[in-house]
C-alpha cells in the first residue's frame, strides 16, 4: 500500500480513537445512571441496560488502547449474566465493583495519565490490492499491465511471435543468445521465452539464463520451448529456475494461458466484507483496520439493513456482533441463512462473549466464526483474509466453466439479471453480446473434440484479455459464449467486439497435420431505457446472433 495510503489509514484510526475517548465520559455517565436504576428496582430485568453497556464498553475498550477498563467491564459483565441468570442471590458486589470500575476510568481520563496507545500495526495479505474502479468508458478495453515479452531462439518464428501479438503482447525476437543480458537490463521484460538448445550446446539456454540470473540477480517470468521433452531436458531448466516448460509443436492456447498465470496480468480484487454492529466507533475501527489491509467494507450499524444490502454488495464475508439491540447476532445469522443465496457466504461473530456455550450457541446459529474483543488487528485481517479466501474459491469452482475458467451459463444469467437491475436503476445502458464460433461441428469432425476445445479456449483467452475488467464473460454452452458490457451501448460494443472477431480471425489453431483458422458470428443487444428485463435482452441477442449466421457468418449484428 502507498506510504500516503498509510498515512490515511493511521490518521483514521487515530480519529477515531481519540473520538471514543471524548466519548468515554458520556458512556460513564449512563452506566452510573443504569447502575441506581438497578438498585432501585424490584426485578432483576431491570438490570438488562446495565449489562448491554457494560458488555459493549467491554468490547470497545481495549481495542482504543483501555486494555484494563475493558477487562473490569468484561468482569462485571459475567457477574451480572450470572445475576440475571438466577446463579447469585446478591447484587451488592455487583453495585461496588461497578462503582470502582468508573472511578478507575475516570483516573484514566485525569489529562496526565491519558493513555496514548500505539496506533495498531496493519499488515496488508500479499494477494490483495487497493480496490479496483470500475473502468465504464464504452469503447475501449482497459490497458493492460506490462506485456513485453523476449523470445529468444537462433532463428526468427514469426508464426510465434505473431500468435502472440494476436493474444496483446508485446514481443520481441532475440536472435543472438549473447545479447539476452544486455536486453533484460535495458528493459526488464514481464517473461521470457527461450529455446533450450542453440548452436553452441543442447542445453545452452538454460546455462545462459542460469548465469543471467547469477550476475545480474535478474527474476522475470521464464518459459523454455524445445523439441525434446526428456527427464534431462526438463530437468535442466528447472535448475535454471524455470516456470514452465513447453514443447514444440506448441500449444500456443496453453502457453498465453501460462503466461497471462505467471506475469499475474489482473491483481485479484479487494475482499468485500460487511460489518454490521450497532456500536458505530467500534464498528468503523474495525472497518479502518479492514481497509488498511486492502478490503473493501461496508458497515452497517442497525440489523434491519442488511438484507437490503446483501442483494446490492454481496459480501464475501459478514463480520457481525453478537450483542444488539432489537435483534442479536445469533438472529441475524439464522435469518440470513434462510436464504439459499447467502447460504455459503462465512458469517464471523467478533464479540467480548468469553461464555463458552454461548459462542457454541453462535456458531450454531450458522456463523463460521467466533472471534473475542479486543482482537490484534494484525490476527482480524488474517482470520478474515483465510475464510473470503476460501469462499472466493470454492465460488470459483462451482461458479466457473471446466475449460475456459469463464463463469458457467448458470452463473451467467445470474450477472446478466443482476447487471439489468443495476441499469435500470442508474439509467445507464448494459450491452449483452452473444458469441457463436462459426461451424464448429466442422472443426470438430475434421480435426476431433481436443483440437476443437482448443479454438474455444482460444476465444476464452482473447475475450479476457481484450475485454475491460468490469465486463463479464462467460461460456453459455458448446461454442457459445455470452458478454455483458455494464455502461455500454450496443454501438460502442460492437466495435470492441468487432475488433476481437479480427484478431480471433488470424490466430492459427495447429491439429496433427496443419494449422487453420476459424471465425466467429455476433449479436449485440441493449436495455432500453425504464425496460432492463434480462430475457428480452436476451431474445434480441440471439437474435442479431442468428441473423449474422444467415448473413454470412463472421460478423457483428446489432439487435
Amino acid at each position: 500500500m502507498p506510504e500516503q495510503d498509510m498515512d490515511d489509514i493511521e490518521r483514521t484510526l487515530r480519529e477515531i480513537r481519540e473520538g471514543w475517548a471524548a466519548k468515554l465520559p458520556q458512556r460513564l455517565d449512563e452506566i452510573r445512571l443504569a447502575l441506581e436504576a438497578c438498585e432501585t428496582a424490584a426485578e432483576r430485568s431491570a438490570c438488562e441496560p446495565l449489562r448491554a453497556l457494560l458488555h459493549t464498553l467491554s468490547g470497545s475498550a481495549g481495542s482504543f488502547g483501555f486494555a484494563e477498563l475493558g477487562m473490569k467491564a468484561t468482569g462485571l459483565e459475567l457477574m451480572l449474566n450470572a445475576y440475571l441468570a438466577g446463579e447469585t442471590a446478591g447484587f451488592q458486589p455487583i453495585a461496588d465493583g461497578t462503582r470502582q470500575m468508573l472511578d478507575f476510568a475516570m483516573r484514566q481520563l485525569a489529562p496526565q495519565q491519558m493513555p496514548s496507545p500505539a496506533p495498531p500495526q496493519v499488515s496488508s495479505p500479499a494477494p490483495q490490492q487497493a480496490p479496483p474502479q470500475a473502468d465504464t468508458s464504452p469503447a475501449d478495453p482497459s490497458p493492460p499491465a506490462s506485456r513485453l515479452v523476449y523470445l529468444v531462439q537462433d532463428h526468427a518464428d514469426n508464426e510465434v511471435a505473431t500468435q502472440l501479438l494476436h493474444f496483446g503482447y508485446d514481443v520481441r525476437a532475440v536472435d543472438d543468445l549473447s545479447r539476452l543480458q544486455g536486453c533484460i537490463r535495458a528493459q526488464p521484460p514481464a517473461a521470457v521465452i527461450i529455446d533450450l538448445a542453440f548452436p553452441e550446446g543442447i542445453m545452452r539456454g538454460a546455462d545462459e539464463l542460469v548465469r543471467i540470473r547469477r550476475e545480474d540477480g535478474a527474476r522475470c517470468a521464464s518459459v523454455f520451448i524445445s523439441t525434446r521433452s526428456n527427464f534431462s531436458a526438463r530437468l535442466a531448466t528447472v535448475r535454471a529456475g524455470a516456470d514452465s516448460y513447453f514443447a514444440k509443436p506448441l500449444d500456443m492456447v496453453a502457453l498465453v494461458d501460462r503466461l497471462d498465470a505467471m506475469i499475474q496480468r489482473d491483481a485479484s480484487p479487494a475482499y468485500r466484507v460487511l460489518v454490521v454492529d450497532d456500536d458505530a466507533d467500534i464498528a468503523d475501527f474495525h472497518a479502518a483496520v479492514l481497509r488498511a489491509a486492502g478490503m473493501e467494507v461496508r458497515v452497517l450499524y442497525r440489523a434491519a439493513d442488511v438484507l437490503d444490502m446483501l442483494g446490492d454488495y454481496r459480501p464475501e464475508l459478514i463480520l457481525m456482533d453478537v450483542y444488539m439491540p432489537d435483534c442479536d447476532g445469533t438472529e441475524l445469522a439464522r435469518l440470513i441463512r434462510q436464504d439459499d443465496r447467502h447460504l455459503d457466504v462465512p458469517i464471523v461473530f467478533l464479540s467480548s462473549e468469553s461464555d463458552y456455550g454461548r459462542q457454541l450457541e453462535a456458531i450454531e446459529s450458522g456463523a463460521d466464526d467466533f472471534l473475542c474483543k479486543p482482537i490484534k488487528p494484525a490476527h482480524l485481517v488474517s482470520a478474515l483474509s483465510s475464510r473470503a479466501r476460501r469462499y472466493r474459491a470454492l465460488r470459483s469452482l462451482i461458479m466457473r466453466d471446466s475449460l475456459t475458467g469463464l463463469l458457467n451459463h448458470s452463473a451467467l444469467k445470474e450477472q446478466l439479471a443482476r447487471e439489468c437491475a443495476r441499469a435500470a436503476r442508474s439509467g445507464t445502458p448494459a450491452a449483452l453480446v452473444m458469441l457463436d464460433i462459426d461451424r464448429f461441428k466442422q472443426i470438430n469432425d475434421a480435426y476431433g473434440h481436443p483440437v476443437g476445445d482448443q479454438v474455444i479456449r482460444a476465444l476464452a483467452r482473447l475475450l479476457q484479455q481484450r475485454l475491460r475488467r468490469g465486463d463479464i464473460i462467460g461460456r453459455y454452452g458448446g461454442e457459445e459464449f455470452g458478454v455483458i458490457m455494464p455502461g455500454t451501448g450496443t454501438a460502442a460494443a460492437q466495435k470492441v467486439i468487432d475488433g476481437i472477431r479480427e484478431s480471433f480471425g488470424k490466430l492459427r489453431h495447429h491439429a496433427e497435420h496443419e494449422d487453420f483458422g476459424a471465425s466467429f458470428s455476433a449479436g449485440v443487444s441493449q436495455t432500453d431505457a425504464g425496460n432492463a428485463d434480462p430475457e428480452a435482452l436476451l431474445r434480441r441477442a440471439d437474435a442479431a446472433l442468428y441473423e449474422a449466421k444467415r448473413q454470412g457468418r463472421d460478423r457483428v449484428i446489432l439487435g
